[in-house]
């Protein structure tokens, strides 16, 4: 049976590698040519584009990789149906689940190897690609200001055990409005609250307005009577921090956005729930790849092609399948971020509900 074995992993992994490699080439392709006028107008070196895009592989091969074990399993059973080589092991007294497990063990190695990218190299890769966006791609020169949209709903955790929430923060003029700030004492109980309506960066410090800061007691009640400041210089995250440790939640690793949720435990119900999403979808992600293998040699044993119509048949059934997969969890994911759903059904749903859909059909 280890020839078995060995024979369709070697029959899976070429189409799967070569789909991966065409799903690069063609975001490289389609990315590079839609930012060419600012690559030509700032001049942008090569070795600088280089290292942007290859930094961006490894978020690449994270999405795709579903993808591409879908079309490469649809694709892999169409040619051993096409020259009756399932027949044959079935007529050898193989069982159809037996012909099946090394799509089921290359679907948990896929598993495994994307949690594993999305752990360890994705936090680091999107750091070094965001740091190039900013200072090279999207920066119109070294004493221009940045040409960025507003960005809006910024929550981090800050140095001091603080955490601050921002309403707006405009990254061309360095301006934030409506500030809240919630300084914690050692047992994470909130000590202080400050609100501000705006805060401006000027020369390193932040230039606070209209701030109303009232002192906690251990229950949560306010102690004595508030203050309010017209202006007041107070310390808070640097701009380009605000930006990437504000923001960029899906690129935690799982234990960093855990740890992250759990200063955050005590405020803001919303982000909770929405991280919480996030948190779960770092363990349902990974098992895609696990899923679409199943529902692919699902529908692929029910279909022979003849002919050269294999290859075609099995991308066009690979791209409906994985429109209505991805459909459906974007679905859950949505309707869990707004409570709708509990975190842990939103981000698993899809999971479970087309892994049981390809295991009735390998069964019937």
């Amino acid at each position: 049976m280890k020839i078995l074995d060995k024979y369709i992993t070697k029959y899976f992994i070429l189409p799967f590698l070569y789909c991966l490699l065409v799903f690069i080439v063609l975001y490289v392709i389609i990315d590079l040519f839609g930012r060419l006028d600012e690559i030509l107008k700032q001049n942008i070196h090569i070795p600088v584009l280089l290292e942007y895009y290859a930094s961006m592989i490894p978020l690449i091969i994270l999405q795709t990789a579903p993808v591409a074990s879908l079309i490469s399993v649809i694709y892999v059973l169409g040619a051993l149906n096409k020259y009756g080589e399932i027949t044959a092991m079935r007529a050898a007294g193989i069982s159809i689940y037996r012909i099946l497990m090394p799509f089921v063990y290359i679907g948990l190695a896929i598993t495994i190897l994307v949690f594993a990218l999305s752990e360890k190299i994705l936090p680091q890769s999107m750091r070094k690609s965001e740091s190039i966006k900013e200072n090279y791609i999207d920066n119109a020169g070294a004493n221009k200001a940045f040409n960025k949209k507003s960005i809006f709903n910024i929550a981090l955790y800050g140095k001091n055990n603080r955490l601050i929430f921002i309403d707006n923060f405009n990254p061309t003029s360095n301006t934030a409005t409506g500030i809240t700030i919630l300084e914690q004492d050692k047992e994470d109980n909130v000590a202080m609250k400050i609100n501000a309506h705006e805060a401006r960066w000027v020369g390193e410090k932040w230039f606070f307005s209209d701030i109303l800061m009232y002192r906690l007691d251990d229950k949560g009640m306010v102690v004595g009577l508030p203050e309010f400041f017209q202006e007041k210089i107070l310390s808070m995250e640097k701009p380009k921090d605000l930006i990437s440790k504000g923001t960029n939640y899906e690129y935690m690793s799982f234990l960093d956005l855990r740890n992250y949720i759990k200063n955050f435990s005590k405020t803001s119900p919303k982000l909770i729930t929405r991280l919480n999403v996030d948190l779960h979808q770092k363990i349902s992600l990974p098992f895609a790849s696990l899923v679409v293998i199943l529902i692919g040699a699902g529908f692929a044993l029910k279909t022979r092609q003849r002919g050269k119509t294999t290859a075609l048949f099995g991308i066009g059934m690979s791209i409906v399948i994985g429109f209505i997969y991805y459909a459906f969890m974007a679905s859950c994911i949505a309707l869990g971020k707004s409570g709708a759903l509990p975190a842990f059904l939103s981000a698993h749903l899809a999971n479970i509900t087309f892994g049981l859909i390809g295991t009735i059909l390998i069964r019937n």
